[in-house]
């Protein structure tokens, strides 16, 4: 159960990090109106070379943290974790 549930806020984390960070970089995306200004603002603030590349890390972010909260509860309905 423990395992579970570290799990369950991991993946909270991680999911609601990547959509803060994918919110971000739609925001740079249409707020820059040159390539010059998008790679100066990704850099100053998503850490990415662009606003594409971090939307792109974002992405996979939430596909990740999605797929662990799958496992997570799958994990709690089975009842496996109540036996240990």
């Amino acid at each position: 159960m423990f395992f579970t549930r570290i799990g369950k806020v991991i993946a909270h984390l991680i999911f609601w990090g990547s959509a803060v960070k994918l919110a971000t970089a739609l925001f740079v995306a249409l707020s820059t109106s040159d390539m010059e200004g998008n790679r100066a603002a990704a850099a100053r603030y998503l850490s990415a070379a662009t606003s594409g590349d971090a939307m792109d890390e974002a992405v996979v972010g939430l596909l990740l943290g999605l797929a662990l909260g799958v496992l997570c509860e799958i994990s709690a309905s089975t009842g496996w974790s109540d036996r240990a």
